[in-house]
């Protein structure tokens, strides 16, 4: 029997709604927000589905409409209010249910708010004339982990700074300033909404001068083992000899952990400072910060864990 009006709540019917766990069906309570597969899935306690000829009671039905208002809340997505029944009522009909299933499933990368985060700043110590290269690697628990992480709306921003001064000095410090904020997310394609700012896969955030290439559709779910050249801007202003000058964001994973669609628990950023020519001394004290902006978890538990951020930095 098909879920209608003046009709019985069959297994069947309410099963259509949660879909297995894991599973990648649109518009499915479960893949959103339980596993789910690839660029779906919050981790959080999957909605058990209901054996065939057992009675559909309240307490499903509450947790089902309670997990799809949270999911709603989590992402900013506007749905129709269903009040969750209580013990010992009529169940009623609730046209809406598979609207908000669909809205719910196409804003799944959508936040409104995150909350916390976790930060490395790796400093040159020494001077250099050719190149500093900042390596970041952050990791997560298992691919898993680092899925919901970025399902839920979690991202790696990458920005520097430079001493200021004359000559190279200045041009650096510029072209640092200018890089604005680079912000990887999950999305390989397409964009989303996250605490009130529309993001591709990798997006520059403020910043100025010159037009940076952005490769947009390489987010978490767009990672290879290879190197990915995701950003690269150069100088704009200092000494026309130098204008090539430029910084680049190289981005990689460790590859496929898990068995649910991930593409990596270990990333690992590569911060390319390229004076060109070479030959002209650069101060030290250049840095660049890799930050973890960490999901919101006011309506969705931690399901991705600790995150650890580690830097260092290589000239020549």
């Amino acid at each position: 029997m098909t879920y209608a009006a003046n009709s019985l709540i069959e297994a069947t019917d309410f099963n259509s709604f949660i879909g297995p766990n894991p599973g990648s069906g649109a518009n499915l309570l479960n893949t959103v927000w339980a596993v789910g597969s690839g660029g779906a899935g919050y981790g959080q306690s999957a909605v058990g589905n209901v054996a065939v000829g057992n009675v559909v009671g309240y307490t499903e039905w509450s947790t089902f409409i309670t997990n799809i208002a949270n999911s709603a809340a989590h992402q900013g997505s506007s749905i129709t209010n269903i009040n969750p029944p209580q013990e010992g009522n009529t169940i009623t009909y609730l046209s809406a249910v598979s609207t908000n299933l669909s809205i719910i499933y196409t804003n799944k990368f959508n936040a409104s708010a995150q909350s916390t985060t976790v930060a490395n700043t790796a400093t040159t110590t020494t001077t250099w004339t050719d190149s500093a290269t900042f390596t970041h690697t952050t990791t997560f628990a298992n691919g898993d982990a680092a899925r919901y992480f970025f399902n839920s709306g979690g991202q790696l921003a990458v920005t520097c700074t430079s001493p200021s001064g004359t000559g190279i000095n200045l041009l650096f410090n510029n072209l640092a300033s200018n890089i604005g904020t680079v912000v990887i997310s999950a999305m390989n394609s397409g964009n989303a909404s996250i605490v009130g700012t529309t993001y591709n896969g990798v997006t520059r955030v403020g910043g100025g001068g010159n037009s940076p290439t952005i490769s947009n559709n390489t987010g978490y779910f767009g990672l290879t083992t290879s190197n990915a050249n995701v950003f690269n801007q150069t100088a704009s202003t200092g000494n026309s000899s130098y204008l090539a000058t430029n910084i680049s964001v190289l981005v990689k994973s460790n590859g496929t952990q898990g068995s649910n669609g991930d593409t990596g628990s270990v990333i690992t950023i590569y911060t390319i400072w390229d004076e060109v020519p070479n030959g002209v001394l650069v101060s030290s004290g250049s840095t660049t910060t890799v930050t973890a902006r960490v999901p919101e978890t006011t309506y969705i538990a931690n399901s991705w864990g600790s995150i650890a951020i580690t830097g260092s930095v290589t000239v020549v």
